[in-house]
C-alpha cells in the first residue's frame, strides 16, 4: 500500500500552534483526480494542519482540497487546500487510514 510513510522523516513534536479536537465529516478531492470525492472524519485541527481518518487511500504528496461543514448553521464551512504529509494504516482496522495534511491555503 502507498499509505505507510512520512514525507519528511525528521519529525519534531514541537508544535507552534495548539491542536483542537474537531470530530466532523471532511469531504476532500485530490488535485488531478477531480472526478472523485472522498470522505473522512477529522480528529484534530491546528492553524497549519489537519489530522483525519478515512477509508480512502491517499498518497504522500497528494495535494487536496477539503471542506469541513460545521453543525452550527451560523458558521460557514472551513475550506482549505493542503498536502498529505503522513499516512499510515490503522493497527486494528486495515481498511482505515490516518492522514496528516499540511494546510497551505484556507479560503
Amino acid at each position: 500500500m502507498e499509505c505507510t510513510d512520512v514525507i519528511d522523516d525528521v519529525h519534531s513534536e514541537k508544535r507552534s500552534f495548539v491542536r483542537m479536537h474537531v470530530d466532523t465529516l471532511v469531504t476532500f478531492t485530490i488535485k488531478g483526480k477531480t472526478d472523485s470525492t472522498y470522505h473522512g472524519t477529522s480528529q484534530n485541527l491546528s492553524a497549519t494542519g489537519l489530522y483525519l481518518s478515512t477509508e480512502d487511500v491517499v498518497k504522500l504528496g497528494d495535494e487536496v482540497e477539503l471542506v469541513m461543514n460545521s453543525s452550527n448553521r451560523n458558521l460557514p464551512p472551513f475550506v482549505a487546500e493542503g498536502t498529505v504529509m503522513r499516512c499510515h494504516v490503522d493497527e486494528q482496522n486495515s481498511s482505515l487510514f490516518h492522514v496528516t495534511i499540511s494546510l497551505t491555503k484556507t479560503h
